[in-house]
């Protein structure tokens, strides 16, 4: 366990507005997200994608709940974190770099579609127009229905959802066995 926490606290002080806060989701949490996204995958549509999956709690939950490794692509900024993740799960696509920048990131990785989109970036920390451009991208990268579940540490919805794109937020529920208590948000685009 510790051995997981020292990346993390590590990638916590050299970048906090990044991490959000200086501890990993807890064991309940994980899988508790990890039993919201496998719920809202469009199957055949690709593989989770996990944006922001620091040290791999929940990661490690998605594979615990039945999703082979090879169907999960990992997006982290921090080298070290990524480094840590390649050890823990052998066959899991990382890729390193901003996540906010996804459509790009996973055009370079020749990813043409994923079945749905886990976000652990601080949404509440990032500027609203760079909080919809990532969304965007990632609902480009879904087919029609597909849905972004979203955590957040604060009480209400951590993306607006009358950005330009126009989401149907919905709140799944809070994991109270966290430090601080955990949100749970479901996002999908509204149909007109």
């Amino acid at each position: 366990m510790l051995s997981n926490t020292l990346p993390f606290l590590r990638s916590w002080s050299r970048d906090p507005v990044a991490v959000g806060l200086p501890f990993a989701s807890s064991y309940w949490t994980a899988r508790r997200l990890a039993q919201a996204t496998l719920d809202a995958a469009i199957p055949g549509a690709g593989p989770v994608l996990e944006l922001g999956a620091g040290t791999g709690p929940v990661t490690e939950a998605l594979i615990d709940a039945g999703c082979a490794v090879d169907q999960i692509i990992v997006v982290e900024r921090d080298g070290e974190l990524c480094r840590t993740l390649r050890r823990r799960f052998r066959g899991l696509q990382v890729l390193q770099g901003d996540a906010l920048e996804i459509g790009e990131m996973l055009g370079k990785a020749q990813v043409s579609s994923v079945g749905v989109v886990l976000c652990g970036l601080p949404m509440r920390a990032v500027a609203p127009d760079a909080a919809a451009r990532c969304y965007s991208d990632a609902f480009q990268l879904m087919p029609s229905g597909g849905a972004i579940i979203q955590y957040t540490y604060g009480l209400k919805s951590p993306v607006d959802p009358e950005t330009p794109l126009r989401l149907d937020a919905r709140f799944v529920g809070r994991e109270w066995r966290n430090v601080p208590p955990v949100g749970i948000w479901s996002y999908r685009e509204k149909r007109s």
